[in-house]
């Protein structure tokens, strides 16, 4: 009888214990879930279909009170990036500075970039009654389209510029011990942003994680479009596609915003020069896209000592070789479909 009682009372401490850990789990994962929501357009500018009606170089977008996006257009440039900005207490961040006239001279535009990023500082300025606030310039990659607008932030005062494309400034100034195992974070007085090394597209790639909004940039990792992997080794883009799912797996994750949008339909893209996308997919994706990416970068293709990451089509983006190869870019679809998004 004593022994039963016991066995009983053991029972009941055990299920408090249980109880309690979930509790404290669910606790702690609800209080995770306390982010700052933002909204995105509808619909995107991307210029034209005559240039001479669109004279801004860049779309400002407010996401929410302290994040900013710029939509470099069309007719300044095919490749159209996004470029974000997020503010802090003590100072705010650049992540790219857009494309340039060297590598699309068809537009005869030279954007100002720092212009339209000025033109957001002031107005973030004005909203919460600041006079400045010091401004970082970094790169979530190191390619031509992310970096012309460089020359214009140089010499900015009150400017910290991040040399792009060099993995040890990387390092060094995101604290990243490790690369690119290792995960750094950047406080930008009272917003921690974590940065995640993701090579594979470049050796510089990062993406980075705002615990304030539960936004992921991916650069030009993720985004409804041909995604050109061009470091030789296969694994490293496997091991970027699996640290960025590890990541994710224990936070929320609101938007997936890489750089660019070249989708037009499921598995069918905008080609490559296009400078007018009236029909391109939403710029977010969620996790399972993530989650995609990680099964997709586990195929291989080609002889055993000189494997690659098969090129296929997906819905929302395909994967490609080194720049500019895409085999399976504009899969088959049908004279009807082809038709209705032109």
């Amino acid at each position: 009888m004593k022994a039963s009682i016991k066995i009983r009372m053991k029972a009941r401490y055990l299920s408090a214990v249980v109880f309690g850990l979930v509790s404290m789990t669910a606790t702690g994962y609800a209080s995770q879930l306390q982010y700052e929501p933002g909204t995105l357009p509808a619909k995107w500018h991307t210029g034209g279909p005559e240039c001479t009606a669109f004279h801004d170089d860049f779309q400002l977008h407010q996401y929410n009170d302290n994040f900013y996006i710029l939509r470099e257009s069309g007719c300044v440039h095919t490749e159209k990036p996004f470029i974000y900005l997020l503010f802090g207490n003590d100072r705010a961040i650049l992540f790219d500075t857009g494309a340039g006239a060297d590598t699309d001279p068809t537009t005869g535009r030279v954007p100002d970039v720092a212009g339209a990023v000025d033109e957001a500082i002031n107005q973030w300025l004005r909203k919460h009654n600041r006079h400045s606030i010091p401004l970082v310039v970094t790169h979530l990659h190191s390619h031509f389209d992310h970096i012309w607008g460089d020359k214009q932030f140089v010499k900015r005062p009150n400017t910290t510029f991040v040399k792009p494309g060099d993995v040890e400034t990387l390092k060094k100034f995101f604290c990243i011990s490790n690369w690119p195992e290792d995960t750094g974070t950047y406080d930008l007085g009272g917003r921690i942003l974590d940065i995640i090394p993701v090579p594979g597209h470049d050796a510089t790639s990062i993406a980075v994680y705002d615990r304030q909004t539960a936004v992921l940039l991916t650069g030009d990792v993720l985004y409804p479009g041909r995604l050109y992997i061009n470091e030789k080794n296969p694994d490293l883009m496997q091991a970027s596609a699996q640290r960025l799912v590890d990541f994710t797996a224990t936070r929320p994750v609101a938007q997936i915003l890489g750089t660019h949008v070249e989708r037009r339909a499921p598995y069918y893209d905008y080609p490559r020069g296009t400078h007018y996308a009236p029909n391109e997919f939403p710029l977010q994706m969620g996790r399972a896209s993530l989650l995609e990416l990680l099964e997709a970068t586990k195929l291989r293709s080609g002889q055993s000592s000189n494997q690659h990451i098969t090129q296929k089509a997906y819905r929302d983006f395909t994967l490609c070789g080194v720049y500019p190869v895409c085999e399976p870019v504009n899969a088959p679809a049908s004279t009807e479909l082809i038709n209705d998004i032109n």
